[in-house]
């Protein structure tokens, strides 16, 4: 089983950015499994990790992967393209090995890509410090 039989709640937690895809991922899963009545996931987002534009990619040492240099602007257009493009298409038929989750309803997808460009279209009205 994808969880214990007593666990009812998941806690979801993971970068402001990245929480609209990680939690269509997850509802899509817990829904496959038959838990969407009994389980609910409550996503917790946690700002911050990117670095500042037009800042150093990086403080105090070699990054791990390419992608933790990248300013949170280039990480929501990445995920807002992933979610376009690659959530239903291989996003669903990789995140577990050798199952394949069927997608949400259209309209779940749309609140995903919707709250990606909502923080993207913060970063335009942020003022200038």
């Amino acid at each position: 089983p994808l969880l214990p039989e007593e666990c009812r709640r998941l806690l979801l937690v993971t970068s402001d950015f990245h929480m609209p895809r990680a939690s269509y991922l997850f509802e899509a899963v817990v829904a496959h499994k038959g838990d969407s009545d009994l389980l609910s996931v409550m996503p917790h987002a946690a700002s911050g990790g990117c670095p500042e534009e037009g800042g150093p990619d990086c403080e105090g040492g070699a990054l791990v992967s390419e992608i933790n240099g990248h300013t949170l602007r280039r990480r929501l257009q990445d995920e807002a393209r992933f979610i376009r493009h690659e959530v239903e298409q291989i996003g669903l038929r990789t995140h577990i090995p050798g199952v394949v989750i069927p997608p949400l309803p259209a309209w779940r997808l749309e609140r995903a890509l919707r709250q990606v460009e909502a923080q993207l279209r913060a970063l335009d009205t942020e003022p200038a410090e």
